[in-house]
């Protein structure tokens, strides 16, 4: 699927639809943040795509390796070079002959021991001493990953295909640094996309059409769209699956739901890339295939039988939006990477997954209000967009944040320190 609105300024045009179009009349008053300060090194390395081995990219920053037994790869436990938070940490399924990109291709016993080091986060960051030692309290946790297979431009996996896990502990103070506003608010086109993909709600509708038959571990009730309960409740756009307590990421049941979904959402996305394009979803470097015409979209939408009357129309309202790019269109987008990240839709299924309470990290040991997160995306350029500090969503400001003086180095060195040793412990 492709897109290109109002390329050439010196055209003149009557308002065609654009994105925005699907956006839902609530969307637009929902509470986002747009620049959540995350710390940064005062000299941080170049940002670079790792195209070879891991050890040779990472480097230094790898703090430790956790074997996984009977198998080749490795959890490389990495202090990201750009991180999200103050308190963070990278786990990386480390293993370089074969890349294992999503849940759905790792094998049990590696998903197991991530979702194991996912709890175990949770616990540590919840346990008084640790909040004691790096003033936790009112804490936020944010635990995700992301997929997307994009190759030719900004994406939420740009850096590096392997699956893997960030860690997130925004302080009380991060938090509340800056205040949510409402989404209209937003001017900046590429931000406001970013902070909630245009496609999000339209992407929660369909995955809520496919999942409807298809039966989910017992505890796993997923919600209705509702972007008002959403701003009532500060839950984070997308896809939301209640899940029976922190205590499930440990189990077969949680490994089963998250193959579930990561396997619906891809046929999902194939059915729907094929009813408009008639291809597959994977496109070739800098291609996009030709859009269908409307009337036959329409037709083979009505085909699929779990489709719902308004999720059809509003991938028909898509179908509007959706607009054909020339190769040299392509050429020229190639050059301007702002511009395609604006543009060019994404190149294949995209989304983060999030393990997310509402509750502060030091109540969160005790309760059971935990869910599964899928944040689907179509044209946005970055992964994860956390519900925390009051927003719905948020977009970390990697950029202008506090550089991180040497005392504050070292509370996050003694913080991922602390931890590997809690996950690694008898």
């Amino acid at each position: 699927m492709t897109t290109l609105a109002a390329f050439l300024p010196d055209r003149v045009q009557t308002a065609p639809p654009t994105f925005d179009d699907l956006y839902p009349e609530a969307a637009w008053d929902l509470p986002v943040n747009p620049a959540l300060p995350a710390p940064r090194h005062p000299a941080p390395p170049e940002e670079l795509t790792n195209t070879g081995g891991y050890r040779q990219h990472y480097g230094p920053y790898i703090l430790r390796e956790v074997p996984v037994p009977g198998h080749a790869e490795r959890l490389a436990a990495i202090d990201k070079a750009f991180p999200h938070a103050l308190y963070d940490l990278m786990l990386l399924v480390a293993r370089d002959d074969v890349l294992r990109t999503h849940v759905g291709d790792t094998p049990d016993a590696v998903l197991a021991a991530l979702l194991s080091a996912a709890h175990a986060f949770t616990g540590f960051t919840a346990h008084p001493s640790t909040i004691r030692r790096f003033g936790l309290e009112g804490a936020r946790l944010g635990i995700g990953w992301n997929y997307d297979p994009t190759i030719d431009r900004d994406n939420g996996q740009w850096w590096d295909k392997r699956l893997h896990l960030h860690l997130n502990c925004w302080t009380a103070d991060a938090c509340t640094a800056t205040q949510p506003v409402p989404l209209a608010a937003i001017d900046d086109i590429t931000t406001r996309r970013s902070l909630i993909d245009p496609a999000a709600h339209l992407a929660h509708q369909a995955m809520t059409d496919a999942l409807h038959h298809i039966p989910l571990p017992d505890g796993c009730t997923p919600l209705a769209p509702d972007l008002t309960r959403d701003a009532a409740l500060g839950l984070p756009i997308g896809l939301k699956i209640h899940i029976p307590g922190r205590n499930f990421l440990t189990t077969p049941a949680c490994r089963t739901l998250l193959r579930t979904l990561h396997a619906t959402a891809d046929t999902t996305h194939h059915a729907l890339h094929h009813a408009f394009t008639g291809h597959g979803p994977r496109p070739a470097l800098w291609q996009r295939p030709t859009l269908l015409p409307p009337a036959v979209v329409r037709e083979n939408l009505a085909t699929l039988p779990w489709l719902s009357p308004d999720t059809l129309t509003g991938l028909m309202r898509l179908r509007t939006i959706l607009k054909d790019v020339t190769p040299a269109q392509l050429r020229l987008l190639a050059e301007r990477r702002w511009a395609a990240n604006r543009l060019l839709t994404l190149g294949g299924l995209s989304y983060n997954t999030a393990v997310f309470t509402p509750h502060p990290a030091d109540t969160a040991h005790s309760n059971d209000d935990w869910f599964l997160v899928m944040q689907f995306k179509l044209v946005s350029y970055i992964g994860s967009s956390p519900a925390v500090g009051g927003a719905v969503a948020s977009v970390i400001d990697r950029a202008n944040g506090p550089a991180m003086t040497p005392a504050d180095q070292a509370r996050r060195t003694s913080f991922q320190l602390a931890f590997l040793d809690h996950l690694t412990a008898p």
